[in-house]
């Protein structure tokens, strides 16, 4: 082949396959720790739904997939830990963690059974480290989508410029083998202080 041909060719399949890069790049969600930079200046209602449900994080005994919008999370039935973060969990940015401290929230759910093994009920723990957590709040399923809401008081910062990694843990009640749930949406809404 000749260099006017073979030159010009390599160029334009390196460039093909650099734009092919960055358009995956562009299309993939940013997963991580969630924070309320989308949301509105006072804090005031965060989301998470859509494509940001692939930021869960989950240990042994659990599996994870995220299709169509829906994030659906199994458990064995020796995956469910006392701690928190070793659980299915969301893990909050440093803004929200910051807004949320010393704060009453109201945590809205929006979760169904899965069609086979599906839970009948789920739980969620809303964790400020080693300032304190929620506790397992437990709401029964009924078999289509519904959202199951509770407020908790989040526990105030140990020290008042510290970052206390605070965690959402969501996970199916599973009394034996392996349950599932499909989980929609998260809404936070911020009440003021307690």
């Amino acid at each position: 082949m000749k260099d006017k041909i073979f030159y010009p060719l390599i160029a334009i399949i390196v460039a093909a396959m650099v734009l092919s890069a960055l358009y995956l790049g562009w299309q993939k969600p940013q997963c991580g720790p969630f924070g309320g930079a989308d949301g509105p200046a006072d804090y005031s209602l965060i989301i998470l739904d859509g494509r940001d449900l692939c930021r869960m994080e989950a240990y042994l005994g659990y599996d994870l997939n995220l299709e169509n919008d829906v994030l659906t999370i199994r458990a064995e039935a020796d995956a469910n830990f006392p701690d928190v973060q070793r659980n299915a969990h969301f893990r909050l940015g440093p803004d929200l963690e910051t807004v949320y401290s010393g704060h009453k929230v109201r945590v809205s759910l929006t979760v169904k059974p899965t069609d086979g093994a599906g839970a009948q009920a789920f739980e969620f723990n809303y964790s400020a480290g080693k300032a304190g957590n929620s506790g397992w709040i437990r709401f029964d399923l009924k078999p289509d989508w519904d959202t199951y809401t509770a407020e908790i008081d989040v526990p105030r910062r140990l020290l008042e410029n510290s970052i206390s990694l605070d965690y959402l843990s969501v996970r199916p009640v599973v009394p034996e083998k392996t349950r599932g749930i499909e989980l929609r949406e998260i809404r936070f809404r911020r009440l003021g202080e307690w």
